[in-house]
């Protein structure tokens, strides 16, 4: 496992039009060490299997094991852009509308305007610099699968 990266385990359920549909495995990635305390991988034991829609090369097949990795730098990234710059940007519009009134109606209004601004900063930041939004890479293993994941999970 390489440490600059946030990798999963999937099998390829289809390819089509060069782009393989994959299912991922959904009990945590473990990529941090907190392994069976983790929070995110208890949500999602025992839940179906994640399906994604990647590009991929001629040489991906139905059946095939595959890693689908992310750099962990761009994660990072990724979600100080779209969880803290947000709560950042709704305390300012929260302190602005208090400072600008003071009621309390003023203040909740600033806190819900300087929210969907950073939602609008966030998503023109977004469209200028598409290094912003993670791309998962599709890494081909050599095994073959017989599709474990499709089962039923009522």
């Amino acid at each position: 496992m390489n440490p600059g990266l946030i990798e999963h385990r999937g099998i390829v359920q289809r390819v089509e039009g060069g782009r393989a549909v994959v299912a991922m495995e959904t009990g945590g990635c473990s990529s941090c060490g907190h392994g069976s305390s983790c929070g995110i991988g208890r949500m999602a034991a025992g839940r179906a299997a994640t399906l994604l829609t990647l590009p991929v090369g001629p040489e991906v097949q139905a059946g095939d094991t595959v890693c689908v990795a992310l750099p962990a730098d761009r994660l990072t990234r990724s979600a100080l852009l779209g969880y803290l710059f947000p709560a950042f940007a709704m305390l300012l519009g929260a302190g602005l509308g208090a400072a600008f009134d003071g009621s309390d109606g003023a203040t909740a209004l600033g806190a819900i305007g300087g929210f969907l601004a950073a939602l609008a900063v966030a998503r023109v930041a977004i469209g200028l610099l598409p290094g912003l939004m993670p791309a998962p890479q599709l890494i081909s293993t050599t095994s073959r699968a017989t599709f474990p994941l499709e089962q039923d999970h009522d």
